[in-house]
């Protein structure tokens, strides 16, 4: 299968077109954007973590939610899909995965497991208010007696939850706050833009009311809205007690929310529960009704869960990070700036495990809101979706023409004549059309010192290739219709010379084919393979050669054909895919090394090359023995009068057995060390 470089332009960007949302945002792409930010923003601090996006379209799914060591956001989420453009759909999942960076870098979670569970115990942490009016004082003694009336579960656990509601929303205003000021970028734009089109979808009082919200609920709401923005949702005038309550809590909020100690939000939402004690207990004396009615505690919650607009709570088990305070700098010009933050594709340095002194006990920083900047100057967030939208299009593009490729080398197989040995054998071709992360990631572990040696064979041969690149003029022939004058006083005949024609390139094809046999597992023979066909293939595709790696091993009924490398493949993958080489089951070598010299026999190339890496005899059902000798001596014996030069590497303990098959195309490799540098030796010779 060939396709242009024209044609595969012009359907990449017919793909592009046709990239939904979900691809974009959901897939692995834009996860690794968004992991390679997070990585940027916590290594400072000594943190790491990775992101996760997916798409959940449920009304229930979570907008984004951290563990303290993987975020995951959801693309889907109503807040993200109500913007009108990708650009500001992918700021705002910037802003997600922000909020999350937020909660691991800044948010006390041993303190929040301590306050729940204190809580639940009939304790408030840090301390009992104090100072309390003469009505919060009897707020706080009904509340104390929700623990002695407590009969069939449903009071304490609903206090909790409603406790951490309200902390929930002290907590998300001050991690943005810190996240804000410490990146002022495009995760302050992101977060600000979330904030904003958050307050924008709570309903007013009013259709809360109209849709039977509980009355807490409500509250929170309200609590939630003066937060983020100083103000509430109030288009049809409303006035009355829900007002009223967000009035009294207002100071409590304003004293805490940007306090460095977390102990301040804990003492905080106490207070703040207390004073909201009437809308609380009319919540559990609710919950407590659809208990008895039959619906489930959780079922219950999850109502109340839905009508909140607090985000999730996060979980982990850490501290907050010591640090000090960002800021940003006016100096900085806004390319400056810009530079600094840029995104890129590739993995830059880490931070180099050190020995450092303790931390000492600091003073408490301050913490101020600036509610007058102006932006940082980061101009390529725009071009940063562009990119991945490019790099999602084409991979979507290389992977259909794969899946194509695959089902065109299916079809061509089937359309091959395997013989009477294979009667009633099915082939099965196998082809990766997505490369998982894990085998690049076992590449670039192992391809260094691999390509080292693949670069030196080359240089062995790029003067020959430059010499039939560039033409010029071959003396000291035996025969020819041009005399060299410069050479009658020779005495060995050789008198005549001949110029010969510049060439693009070697006229050179090579096919190599990996017996993935069980038995190559042994002594490391499978690991010597896919070493040598990884500087089979380097070697080929630099100088130009067309180059295909094939494995094979055999299933229950049939014969399993692994394409590793292709001719015409372009998505240049196919390094990575021949990381998946593997020992496997038995051999049935005739029908494979029958397809691959049929493909290779197609090709237009003068020198066409095969050869065999094997560590023993066939070795399938009904394919053993002198027969299955037989049927290879004579598929090499058809495809050499085709003009094949057909090679058998042998490894392992059986080399007799395969000399005795391949006779002048047997190759003994006795050092496997030595396999990777004997291959590609063989086909510098054909170059040379």
């Amino acid at each position: 299968m060939r396709t242009s470089h024209l044609a595969l332009r012009r359907r990449i960007e017919s793909e592009k077109r046709k990239i939904t949302d979900e691809e974009l945002f959901a897939g692995g792409a834009f996860s690794g954007y968004l992991s390679d930010m997070a990585e940027a923003a916590t290594k400072r601090y000594k943190r790491h973590t990775a992101v996760q996006c997916f798409w959940d379209e449920s009304p229930d799914a979570h907008a984004a939610y951290t563990d303290n060591r993987k975020i995951c956001v959801n693309a889907a989420n109503p807040i993200t899909q109500s913007f009108p453009t990708r650009k500001l759909r992918a700021d705002s999942l910037v802003g997600m995965a922000g909020h999350e960076i937020g909660h691991i870098l800044f948010t006390d979670f041993q303190m929040r497991d301590l306050y729940a569970s204190s809580l639940a115990a009939g304790r408030m942490y840090p301390a009992e208010p104090s100072g309390l009016t003469t009505k919060e004082q009897i707020y706080l003694s009904e509340l104390k007696q929700v623990y002695d009336d407590e009969e069939d579960g449903v009071a304490v656990p609903a206090l909790v939850k409603a406790a951490l509601y309200v902390h929930n929303i002290l907590e998300d205003m001050y991690i943005e706050a810190r996240m804000t000021d410490a990146f002022p970028g495009v995760y302050r734009t992101g977060i600000l833009l979330n904030s904003v089109r958050q307050v924008e979808l709570v309903p007013s009082i009013q259709a809360q009311q109209e849709a039977g919200f509980h009355e807490y609920a409500i509250v929170v709401n309200l609590l939630l809205q003066y937060c983020r923005s100083g103000d509430v949702n109030n288009l049809g005038g409303y006035t009355g007690p829900y007002l009223d309550a967000l009035y009294d809590c207002i100071p409590v909020i304003d004293g805490s929310i940007y306090e460095d100690d977390a102990r301040e939000r804990f003492s905080a939402t106490n207070i703040l529960i207390i004073k909201l004690w009437p809308y609380i207990r009319q919540m559990i004396e609710k919950f407590k009704d659809d208990i008895r009615s039959g619906r489930d505690m959780e079922e219950v919650l999850e109502e109340l869960e839905k009508q909140a607009s607090s985000s999730s709570a996060p979980s982990g088990k850490t501290k907050p990070v010591r640090c000090k305070k960002f800021h940003h700098d006016p100096r900085r010009t806004a390319e400056e700036q810009d530079a600094i933050q840029q995104v890129v594709e590739h993995e830059t340095g880490r931070l180099a495990l050190e020995i450092t002194d303790p931390f000492e006990e600091g003073g408490g920083g301050n913490m101020a809101l600036d509610r007058d900047y102006a932006g940082t100057g980061y101009a390529s967030s725009a071009s940063d979706v562009v990119r991945i939208l490019n790099q999602v299009a084409e991979d979507k593009a290389y992977r259909l023409l794969d899946e194509e490729l695959a089902d065109e080398l299916q079809a061509e197989s089937d359309k091959i004549r395997y013989g009477n040995a294979h009667k009633g054998v099915d082939i099965t071709i196998h082809r990766m059309s997505v490369v998982p992360q894990e085998l690049i990631a076992q590449y670039q572990q192992v391809a260094p010192p691999l390509l080292l040696l693949s670069k030196r064979l080359q240089r062995e041969v790029l003067a020959v290739l430059k010499e039939k690149r560039e033409g010029g003029k071959q003396t000291g022939l035996l025969m020819g219709r041009r005399l060299d004058a410069r050479a009658v006083v020779r005495d060995d005949g050789r008198l005549f010379s001949k110029n010969r024609l510049p060439q693009e390139k070697a006229d050179i094809a090579v096919a190599l084919l990996v017996d993935e046999s069980g038995s190559m597992a042994s002594s490391d023979r499978i690991s010597t393979a896919r070493a040598a066909a990884l500087v089979l293939h380097d070697f080929c595709r630099s100088l130009g050669l067309p180059v295909m790696v094939y494995g094979h091993s055999t299933g229950y009924d049939d014969v399993e054909l692994y394409a590793y490398a292709e001719f015409d493949s372009m998505d240049g993958r196919d390094k990575y895919r021949i990381m998946d080489m593997s020992a496997r089951w038995g051999n049935r070598d005739g029908a494979a090394l029958r397809f691959v010299a049929e493909r290779l026999s197609r090709r237009d190339e003068e020198t066409r090359i095969l050869i065999l890496i094997s560590d023993g005899q066939p070795a399938d059902a009904d394919y053993y023995g002198t027969e299955a000798e037989a049927d290879l001596r004579g598929i090499k014996r058809e495809y050499t009068n085709k003009g094949i030069l057909m090679f058998a590497a042998a490894i392992g303990d059986d080399k007799p057995n395969i000399q005795r098959i391949y006779k002048d195309g047997f190759l003994d490799i006795t050092d496997l060390h030595k396999l990777p540098a004997n291959l590609t030796r063989l086909i510098s010779q054909y170059i040379k």
